[in-house]
This record gives structure tokens, sequence and C-alpha cells, in this order.
């Protein structure tokens, strides 16, 4: 049973952790200390598990709850950052002064985020199987607890959210991750695999590296779920920084500067400008940027580093940049383009290994060696990594290791 299912009875239990007694707990929640004893003992039982090690000192989790207590309070700090802090990454007894925190409960969080979506008490009332004046009560008891309005209310828009409610959102979604992530964990203690992991990607810059590292991750962590989907980079942040995806593998920035948020070099990964077999200018025998001075292009997506390193190369062998004719966001598409016409486009040789061993395309001999960019990992700051989490930052490291070994920069368009 997820953790989210004791709510209450858990929140109890980090009060404990946090204050080091049941007599702390009690006085941090206002409950009385028989009623946190309680909560803590239902805990157990209903875990089949000694959260706690009891003596005249106090009480302390046990070295294996330890952590996962940890887990637990930061999901409920990320629910007080919208009115008590700040800080990207939760930590310490904050959110025991907040009232939105130590209140809620499960089916508020759930209203809550599904009115977020839908817009309408009557709606998510549906979609809940409750009426809509319970939908409409929780609503009002969260907007009690956080002191704030959460929505704003019209007959022709239905409800939206205020930047309070926007906050509470991004916060909810970070305590279930934050949650699911301690079932994780908790699975593991218990000798078994669970847990998902949700890999967002960029175009044209993940290659090989994150086909190799999931097949290492799911032959050692078999009972893992793991989803991969890709995006535009200011999507993928923003899902990211709300919990909707865990980890970002791609092209990194060089100005990076999230709060929350923090990159992982894997390699430095070199482009090159690549052609269909066959194309007049892989016929020639002695080739120069010169002859490329009539090209067409498939460009590579505007503000992206490919885009950067396509001008910089260009500019440094005195060609002028091509009209912002043709974009593409689309592996197969870029594949079709280039097969299909005399179009040139600067790619890295290590993304379509496939494709230049079968034959369908050919890396132009120029001189490329300062065509380069970051391919790296971006993850959320400050986190106590799972183990799936832990597993796959360790396989994408070892096969970026392997692949800079076996395939040096530049060496495939020397």
């Amino acid at each position: 049973m997820p953790l989210v299912d004791h709510l209450k009875f858990l929140r109890t239990a980090c009060a404990v952790s946090l204050t080091g007694s049941s007599l702390g707990a009690a006085q941090a929640l206002h409950l009385s200390q028989s009623s946190v004893t309680r909560s803590v003992q239902s805990l157990e039982a209903a875990l089949q598990q000694v959260i706690f090690d009891r003596s005249a000192r106090g009480m302390r989790g046990t070295p294996q709850w330890a952590e996962l207590l940890q887990r637990c309070s930061r999901a409920f700090a990320y629910l007080a950052m919208p009115t008590a802090q700040k800080s990207a990454v939760p930590e310490g007894h904050g959110w025991l002064s907040c009232r939105f925190a130590t209140g809620v409960g499960w089916r508020h969080l759930r209203v809550l985020l599904s009115l977020a979506v839908t817009g309408s008490e009557t709606v998510t009332a549906a979609q809940m199987g409750v009426s809509q004046s319970a939908v409409h009560q929780s609503l009002a008891q969260l907007e009690h607890l956080s002191g704030k309005k959460l929505f704003l209310r019209s007959r022709s828009q239905g409800l939206r959210l205020t930047e309070w409610g926007a906050q509470a959102i991004r916060g909810c979604k970070l305590f279930e991750s934050e949650l699911a992530q301690a079932d994780e964990v908790l699975a593991a203690l218990n000798g078994r695999v669970a847990g998902r992991l949700v890999i967002g990607t960029l175009p044209f810059s993940v290659g090989p590296v994150l086909p190799r590292a999931v097949n290492q991750l799911l032959q050692a962590l078999p009972g893992l779920q793991v989803t991969v989907v890709d995006g535009t980079y200011d999507a993928l942040v923003q899902k990211l920084r709300d919990a909707e995806i865990d980890l970002i593998v791609g092209a990194l920035r060089p100005d990076f500067s999230i709060q929350g948020l923090m990159q992982e070099t894997l390699f430095v990964d070199g482009l090159a400008v690549v052609a269909r077999a066959g194309h007049p200018l892989a016929l020639r025998k002695k080739l120069t940027w010169a002859h490329l001075d009539t090209a067409q292009w498939v460009m590579p997506m505007p503000n992206t580093p490919a885009q950067t390193v396509f001008e910089r190369t260009l500019n440094s062998v005195g060609l002028a940049l091509p009209a912002a004719q043709l974009r593409v966001n689309s592996a197969l598409m870029m594949q079709s383009l280039l097969l299909q016409s005399d179009r040139l486009a600067m790619m890295s040789p290590r993304q379509i290994q496939s494709e230049i061993h079968a034959g369908m395309v050919v890396v132009l001999p120029l001189e490329t060696s300062q065509a380069v960019r970051t391919i790296g990992l971006i993850r959320r700051s400050g986190t106590l990594l799972t183990p799936g989490m832990q597993t796959l930052l360790q396989a994408c490291r070892q096969v970026a290791d392997d692949m800079t070994s076996e395939n040096p920069v530049n060496k495939s368009n020397a």
C-alpha cells in the first residue's frame, strides 16, 4: 500500500523524527501525546515495520527508516513552500509551523490537483465519484489552510489558478514525487524492485548513450518501470521542475542557472556536416568549405547548442548564414529530408551511427574540430537518490566513458 494512503500517520512519524520524541511532535502538531503514540503504532502495524528505536532519551528512526523519514519529511516541506519556504530544496522543521502542510489530507490534494486540470467543481466531483458540495467544501478547507485564494472564479472561464494556487500545485506535485520515491526505497528495503522513472530527451542529442544505459538499468532492476519522452528544452525543464519527469538527457546549456536544478556533463560531442550518400559534394576529391557557399541546409532549432555551434562554425570559415528556410525538430524528418534532397545538416556522427554504417548518409571531410557541444544530464538538485535513479546515473556515466574511449571527439569526422 502506498505511503500516501497513510498520510496522517506518516506526518506524525515525520514530526517525531524531527523533534526526537512523541512529546515534541505533539507540541508541534498541536495533538495529545497519546494521539501521537497511537499514530506511530498504527503506521508500524500497517507497514509491518519497526520505524523507531525507543529509549529514555527519546525516539530515533531505525537505521533502515532514518533516510525514509528524512525523505518523507522533505515531501511535507514541499507542501509548505508556497507559504513558509522560498528555498528550492526543503529542509528542516519549517513545515511543522505551516498550517497547510500539517493540515491537508490526501483527499484535499486530489481535489486541488484535479481542479487545476478541469477548472470545474462539477467535473472534478464526477471524476472523483463524490458530490459537488464535497469538492466545494474541500476547496474551502484548502484555501482556509493556505490563508490564500487558490483559484479565481468566473462564469465564462470557471476556476483559474492564482499565483499562490500555481505554487501550491507545484508543491503538491513535488510532494507526490517525493513520496513515490519513498515507496521505491521502502520496496527495496523489503527486497522488492518497484518504482518508476520518467526520462526526458532532447532532440538530436541522446544517440546511443541513453538506450545502452536504460538496457543496463533494466537488467539490474527488472521490476522498474521506465518511460522515455521527448520534447523541447523549455518544456522538459518545466516538467522536471514540476516533478512530472525525473531526468533530462541531452545537450547542455553553457549559461545554465535554474533554481532547484543541476547539470552533469557526460561527454563532449563533436558535430560534422552530413549529407546523403552520393551527394555531389561527397563525390568531390578535394572538398573545402568554399564549395558549400550555395548549399541548402536543414538547420538546427533556434536557441539550441547545435544552432550556436552551427553559426559559430560558418562564421569561422567565412560563410554567410543561410536564411532560416527549414528547421526540423524530428530525427525521422531530418533523415528523410537528407535522403530525398541535396540539403546538408550539421549533426553528431554519434547520433546517426546506424545510418552511416548502412551507407545512407556520409560525413563530409571538412574540418570541424571546434564544432562541439556538451551532452549531459539535468535533474533536481539536493535530492535523495532512489535505487533506480542511482543505477541509471551510474549506467549513463559508464556508457559515456565507454563511448568516449571508443570514439573520441571528432574522430569520425577528422
